[in-house]
C-alpha cells in the first residue's frame, strides 16, 4: 500500500492547515507513469518558454499554487481518470493544540496515520512517502513510534499494526505526490469560502471535483465533515 502525504497552509495563518494522504493501490507505479508521460508532453510546449511558473514545473513537476493554467487543466483531467483515496485532518487553527505550527503539523501526521494503520492493520506495510520540506526530518524519525502508540490507544489495546515506512521526496521523485497537492488546494479554497453549495461559485465545483476521492476530511473544530461513509452529496 502506498501513501503520498504533504500538508498545506503552513506558514500562512491566513489559510486552513491540512495534512493530506493519497492512498495508491496495485496500480500506483501505472499512475506514475501516466503523470511523468504528461509532464513529458507539456514541458515541451514552446508558447509557455520562458514563463516562469512554466520553467518551474518543467523542473520540478505539478504545484496546484504556481502551475499555469495551461498545466493545471490537463493535470486536473488526467485525476479525473484514475482511481485514488484521500485522506485529510484540517484545522483553521483554533481547535488545534495550542502549540507551535510544527507541533500542531506533527499532531496532524500522527492522527492522520493512526487512523490509516488502524484502517489497514491486516497489511504487512505501509509505504509512506511524504514530500520534503523544512522541518519535517525530525517529524519523521519520530512518527513511527508515535503513530503505534496513538493507534493502540485509540483501539484500547496493542494489536498488530502495518510496518510503517516513511521516505522524504521530492515532487521530482515521486510526481504522484502532485494528487494529494492538487486535492488539499481544492479542499483549502472551499474551506474558505465558508464550505459554499452553491454551483455559482468556482471553489465549490472545484471541491465538487475531487470530493468523490475523500475518504476522511477530518476537522479539529468540526468533527468529521465529509467521508465515504456519510458524503456531502
Amino acid at each position: 500500500m502506498k501513501l503520498f502525504m504533504d500538508e498545506s497552509g503552513n506558514g500562512n495563518a491566513s489559510k486552513p492547515l491540512i495534512v493530506g494522504a493519497v492512498e495508491l493501490g496495485e496500480d500506483a507505479d501505472e499512475i506514475e507513469w501516466k503523470i511523468r508521460d504528461l509532464h513529458r508532453r507539456l514541458s515541451v510546449r514552446s508558447s509557455l518558454a520562458g514563463l516562469p511558473s512554466f520553467e518551474e514545473f518543467r523542473k520540478n513537476g505539478f504545484h496546484s499554487s504556481t502551475d499555469p493554467r495551461e498545466v493545471s487543466s490537463p493535470f486536473v483531467d488526467l485525476m479525473r481518470t484514475i482511481f485514488f483515496r484521500s485522506y485529510m485532518v484540517v484545522t483553521e487553527r483554533t481547535g488545534a493544540p495550542k502549540d507551535a505550527e510544527s507541533g500542531t503539523i506533527e499532531s496532524m501526521y500522527i492522527k492522520l496515520l493512526s487512523d490509516l494503520s488502524i484502517r489497514h492493520r491486516h497489511e504487512s506495510e505501509l509505504l509512506c512517502y511524504i514530500e520534503q520540506s523544512e522541518g519535517m526530518s525530525a517529524i519523521i524519525r519520530r512518527l513511527p513510534d508515535s503513530v503505534a502508540r496513538q493507534s493502540h490507544k485509540t483501539i484500547g489495546k496493542p494489536i498488530p499494526l502495518p510496518q510503517l515506512k516513511i521516505e522524504m521526496v521530492t515532487k521530482s521523485d515521486y510526481m504522484s505526490t502532485a494528487i494529494i497537492d492538487y486535492v488539499m488546494a481544492a479542499v483549502s479554497r472551499w474551506l474558505q469560502a465558508d464550505c459554499t453549495t452553491n454551483p455559482k461559485d468556482w471553489a465549490y465545483r472545484a471541491f465538487r471535483e475531487i470530493e468523490s476521492s475523500i475518504s476522511v476530511l477530518y476537522s479539529f473544530e468540526r468533527g468529521r465533515i465529509s467521508s465515504r461513509r456519510d458524503p456531502l452529496h
